[in-house]
């Protein structure tokens, strides 16, 4: 059998969705038999340049870390690979390997820009996820964003795979939109969370002082379009009824307006930045929660999807509220009251009501709780998102043989 090679600038032990994404499809198909590679950025030293974990082989390249940019968001893990000498060694990667379909995590990285030159030099099919939709608050970055999707990433990437795969029915509205393909493969993220240590458990609960709170955990990296300003104006507000609340932001913080905010609304210990904080210790901070809140306020919640902090927190069990599409992975997946909980944004008196209500009522968290867990554990599986995956392999192989 030969062997997929996953090209992604973003890898263990980078923590974002994408990387998490990529690490959990790459394993699942190493467990089903597939050999799979992982290429990626080698952005710290003392992460192996090449090893093998779970059944899979990763290659790490030497890249430029890039200065944090706000056109990026001020993301921490900006990087580029693009050189001759990489190119040259990812070339050799996929012909020692015996590779026969390429895919490619993210489209906006210069690994996708490599991924479509090699598959096209040696004739190999082209698959692209696209994790993120390009789309910035800022109307003059939005701009330039834009005119690089259309204009650079269209015609280099996206024009170029034989198929793309979209996680959410949003991602497919906007491959639709931006880049004029109706032909979008929907394949959910997988999602697998393993249950926490107590030992983990009692650390994360020692560090930031949880013991005895009422946790609102907001997992992911916080910036301009995932800022928690509605929960941050919201908190005064809860905690007059429930006063040992407190909000645990999770992630780097590339955006310091949320924390000046709660200096400013003298919110002192009420809320925790916790900054950059390692994937496996999600299941933990999960695990003190008694809900999760987290949304991106980049686009009206008719176009804004649920991602995988939202749907791993599901998988434990908790309740999500989210400013999001009901409809992201399909009708009837997701219902507002029964394993999600959909919110409006610009709505911080609203939003706190909603969450003392939730605070206030064991019974209902618990019920929407569990059957988020179902709604997980039925659709988002990674037998299954390996399975609609290979799927999606065997139509670009098609696609790449009929040029």
């Amino acid at each position: 059998m030969k062997t997929v090679c996953m090209l992604t600038n973003l890898f263990h032990p980078v923590v974002s969705g994408s990387s998490t994404q990529c690490a959990g499809l790459a394993a699942e198909l190493a467990r089903q038999g597939r050999p799979s590679l992982v290429v990626t950025s080698r952005l710290q030293a003392d992460t192996p340049a090449e090893e093998e974990a779970g059944g899979v082989r990763i290659f790490r390249l030497p890249a430029l870390r890039l200065p944090r940019l706000p056109i990026a968001f001020n993301f921490p893990w900006l990087n580029a690979t693009t050189t001759p000498s990489n190119l040259r060694r990812m070339r050799e990667i996929l012909q020692r390997h015996d590779v026969d379909v390429i895919h490619v995590h993210n489209h906006m990285f210069d690994m996708a820009l490599s991924g479509a030159r090699l598959a096209r030099q040696l004739g190999l099919p082209l698959v692209v996820t696209i994790h993120t939709i390009i789309k910035h608050s800022s109307p003059v970055l939005d701009f330039f964003l834009r005119s690089a999707d259309r204009m650079l990433l269209k015609p280099l990437v996206i024009d170029r795979a034989d198929a793309v795969i979209c996680p959410d029915e949003n991602v497919r509205q906007y491959l639709a939109e931006r880049f004029r393909r109706l032909d979008g493969f929907l394949v959910p993220y997988g999602i697998a969370l393993e249950s926490p240590s107590a030992e983990e458990v009692e650390q994360v609960r020692a560090r930031y002082g949880l013991a005895g709170k009422r946790a609102i955990v907001s997992l992911g990296h916080m910036h301009a379009i995932r800022n928690r300003l509605d929960l941050i104006r919201a908190l005064p507000s809860i905690l007059l009824s429930v006063p040992q609340a407190v909000l645990v932001v999770v992630g780097a913080v590339a955006d310091q307006a949320p924390v000046s905010l709660a200096q400013s609304l003298g919110l002192g210990d009420s809320v925790v930045f916790t900054g950059s904080q390692p994937h496996r210790l999600v299941p933990a901070f999960l695990a003190l929660a008694d809900l999760e809140a987290h949304w991106l306020n980049q686009d009206s919640p008719s176009r804004t999807s649920l991602g995988v902090a939202s749907m791993e927190a599901m998988s434990a069990g908790k309740v999500v509220l989210a400013a999001a599409n009901v409809n992201t992975f399909g009708p009837g997946v997701l219902e507002s009251g029964r394993n999600v909980v959909i919110v409006e944004p610009g709505d911080p008196d609203r939003l706190a009501r909603t969450i003392v209500d939730l605070l206030r009522d064991d019974g209902q968290r618990r019920r929407i709780g569990a059957e988020a867990a179902i709604t997980v554990a039925q659709n988002f599986s990674w037998p299954r998102v390996a399975e609609r995956t290979l799927d999606v392999y065997a139509a670009a192989a098609r696609a790449r043989g009929s040029r």
